[in-house]
């Protein structure tokens, strides 16, 4: 009888131990930057149309600076918001404007830079002004973020700093705009 009752408590023991929840990764503490400069790889694709090259973006709150650039290093363009509203300077051709940069760059370039929202979104957050959904990696970071109709996917992060993107996907209605990191400035 003694034994029965030591090899029952064993099977307990085991059995809670079984079900035990698994302990999770704490998560990473998240520091949203209100000024900084970003550099990297942008590629963008709707349909049959394509683009690929370089994007270089300072951002404060009171505007940005965008240009996208060949896979070369030649201009392609300029997007300039500031209180004024938004500028899109393209070689050869007489500067745009509008009052958002989504306005501006649907009309002069055939896809939407969803700027306001990306600004968060390159840095693994939602805009705080509209809902979304967010599903979250093992440590706490989103994995994806479903918001204004727009699907962001995280698809790495960066090895030094755990809470920065490395690569990210955009998708919204047939369009597919893929960033890479290679260079990440908070300031």
């Amino acid at each position: 009888m003694r034994r029965f009752g030591v090899v029952a408590l064993s099977l307990a023991l085991t059995a809670c131990a079984a079900i035990a929840p698994r302990p999770q990764a704490p998560p990473i503490p998240v520091v949203i930057a209100s000024t900084w400069s970003w550099q990297g790889r942008i590629s963008v694709k709707s349909g049959e149309e394509a683009f690929s090259g370089q994007l270089q973006w300072q951002h404060d709150p009171a505007g940005d600076t965008l240009m996208l650039a060949s896979p070369l290093g030649q201009g392609v363009a300029k997007i300039v918001r500031n209180s004024s509203g938004v500028v899109l300077d393209i070689p050869g051709e007489a500067p745009r404007q509008a009052p958002t940069v989504e306005a501006l760059t649907a009309d002069a370039l055939g896809y939407v830079l969803p700027a306001a929202g990306l600004a968060y979104w390159m840095q693994a957050q939602a805009d705080p002004s509209s809902p979304f959904e967010a599903t979250r990696d093992e440590l706490g970071r989103p994995a994806r973020i479903s918001q204004e109709g727009w699907s962001i996917e995280y698809l790495q992060y960066q090895a030094d700093n755990p809470n920065q993107p490395r690569r990210l996907i955009l998708t919204r209605d047939g369009l597919e705009i893929r960033l890479v990191t290679d260079s990440w400035q908070a300031e």
